[in-house]
């Protein structure tokens, strides 16, 4: 009996884990890209002259690779791993 309760809960952490692990990989993208798309918006704006913007093109490109690859990557993990869990 004891066993069997122990089992229970294991099994509930275990699922409780996973739903949590799925929220954050939801969360992490919308506040990181949000945070990324102002961060670009400032900097485009204000931080860089308008005839300097062109000379600059190539870091504003890595600077958004590295704000929304880590972004899309959260996502492809979220999708790919948890599809059991959508189907059942």
């Amino acid at each position: 009996m004891n066993d069997k309760i122990k089992e229970i809960k294991m099994l509930e952490v275990k699922e409780n884990s996973r739903k949590l692990f799925r929220l954050l990989l939801l969360i992490f993208p919308i506040f990181f890209g949000t945070m990324g798309t102002i961060s670009l918006i400032v900097l485009v704006t204000w931080g860089i002259p308008p005839e300097d913007l062109m000379s600059q093109l190539p870091v504003i490109l890595a600077l958004a690779l590295v704000f929304y690859v880590p972004c899309i990557a959260s996502l492809i993990i979220r999708a790919v791993f948890f599809k059991k869990d959508r189907i059942s």
